[in-house]
C-alpha cells in the first residue's frame, strides 16, 4: 500500500462528478492540509448495514388501483344493464393492465434494493444476486456521479464498485452511509481527527 500524505476534505467538481471527503493516495500538499496519522488509531471494529431501497411506487400503485375499480364497474354494469359484449372485455382488458401495472410496480421497486455492509477491512455490495466485496486498501477514491456513489479501485483491484441511490440527493441513510464510507478510508489509512 503506498503512503498516504494527505487527506483531501474537499469538493471537486470534475468530468460531471464531484469528489467526497474521502482520503487520495500519493498526492502532494496542495494547501488544504496534511493528514494526520497515528498508528495507534483503532479501526472502526462494528460491522454497519446499509439497505438503500426506492421509494414506494404510489404513483404507480395508484393508477392501478383507479383502473382496477374502473373495470370493475365496466364488468358489473355491462352485465347487469346489458350493455354489449364489448363494455366487458375492454373491462377485462383493462383489469389485466391493472394488475399487469403494480406487479411491475411492485418488481421494479423491489430490484431497486441494494444493502452495503460495512466493517473494519472492507465494504460488501449486495445487488439482487451479486455480492461484491473491496477491501478498504483497494480503494483509490470515491466520486459522486449523479445519483450514484463509485469506488474508484486501485489499477490491480479489479473494476470500480457502484453503489446506487434510488431515492435522491436527500436520503438520509445515503447520507450516513458516505459519511461511516469516510470514516472507513480514513481509519484504514491511518488518519485521525485533528483537535
Amino acid at each position: 500500500m503506498q503512503s498516504v500524505s494527505n487527506l483531501r476534505l474537499r469538493r471537486l467538481l470534475t468530468g460531471g462528478g464531484e469528489y467526497i471527503g474521502c482520503p487520495t493516495k500519493g498526492e502532494g500538499s496542495d494547501g488544504y492540509g496534511a493528514a494526520v496519522s497515528d498508528s495507534a488509531q483503532e479501526r472502526p471494529q462494528e460491522e454497519a448495514r446499509f439497505v438503500l431501497t426506492a421509494p414506494p411506487p404510489v404513483r404507480s400503485l395508484a393508477i392501478s388501483s383507479v383502473s382496477a375499480v374502473v373495470a370493475a364497474a365496466m364488468i358489473v354494469l355491462g352485465s347487469a344493464l346489458d350493455l354489449p359484449q364489448g363494455v366487458a372485455i375492454a373491462g377485462i382488458a383493462l383489469m389485466t393492465f391493472a394488475f399487469a401495472l403494480a406487479i411491475a410496480a411492485l418488481i421494479l421497486t423491489a430490484r431497486l434494493r441494494t444493502t452495503a455492509i460495512l466493517d473494519s477491512t472492507s465494504i460488501t455490495i449486495i445487488q439482487r444476486r451479486h455480492r461484491r466485496t473491496v477491501p478498504w486498501s483497494m480503494i483509490d477514491s470515491v466520486k459522486m456521479q449523479g445519483p450514484r456513489l463509485l469506488l474508484i479501485t486501485e489499477p490491480d483491484g479489479g473494476p470500480n464498485a457502484t453503489l446506487a441511490n434510488p431515492r435522491g440527493n436527500t436520503d438520509t441513510t445515503f447520507a450516513a452511509l458516505i459519511t461511516d464510507i469516510q470514516r472507513h478510508l480514513n481509519a484504514d489509512r491511518g488518519y485521525r481527527p485533528i483537535s
